[in-house]
């Protein structure tokens, strides 16, 4: 009896450490893919001659995880707002409804920390730019725009985290293309320029699946 007690003891007991040794050994999951939504506020811009009144800018990103240091993302943020006419005639300022929507493909750049749960990032972004000012006879506009972003996620779980972000963007005014020949042989270039250049700092939940 006792030795039988003896063996069904050594059966668990190696029976937990074999279960135990799997788990170790078992991969990290590959998450496929990351979203977030964030909220936050837009510090600077203009829609032609007027100036955009900052307002809280709404975000919402989906972005396929290529490996641990890359990732495709979608971002679209939306804001809604009024514009502010300058008035030459001394009577006083226009004020306007204002809402303008980005819809961008980005790539983003992850740096590994020797604090795992914290990762900085990079974004550079090109999509377009809807915006409208609701007035008479003005219809909305779409042009190409561009941007750069950068922060910090902070992942409280293995799957879900905090984001902190700035951000700059904007609409193109004109893209240029130019070649040239000299000493150092041919060479092509790509410019733009824009005269409405937005920044924001933003902040949410992001999560990966």
């Amino acid at each position: 009896m006792k030795a039988r007690k003896i063996f069904i003891v050594l059966i668990l007991t190696y029976t937990c450490f074999f279960k135990s040794a799997a788990q170790t050994d078992l991969p990290p999951k590959r998450y496929l893919v990351e979203g977030s939504a964030m909220t936050g506020w837009l510090f600077a811009g203009k829609a032609s001659a007027a100036k955009i009144i900052n307002a809280p800018v709404y975000n919402l990103s989906v972005g396929y995880i290529r490996n641990e240091m890359a990732m495709y993302e979608l971002n679209i943020n939306t804001l809604f707002s009024q514009t502010r006419f300058p008035n030459w005639n001394n009577t006083g300022d226009t004020t306007t409804t204002y809402s303008q929507t980005y819809i961008m493909l980005g790539i983003v750049r992850t740096f590994n920390t020797e604090m795992p749960k914290f990762s900085p990032y990079v974004s550079t972004m090109i999509g377009i730019l809807s915006q409208r000012i609701h007035a008479p006879n003005v219809s909305p506009q779409t042009q190409i725009a561009a941007g750069l972003s950068g922060g910090i996620k902070y992942f409280i779980k293995e799957n879900l985290g905090i984001k902190l972000q700035a951000r700059i963007q904007a609409p193109l005014s004109g893209i240029g293309l130019g070649v040239g020949i000299g000493f150092g042989g041919p060479s092509v270039g790509v410019g733009s320029y824009s005269n409405n250049i937005q920044f924001d700092l933003s902040g949410g939940a992001c999560f990966r699946f």
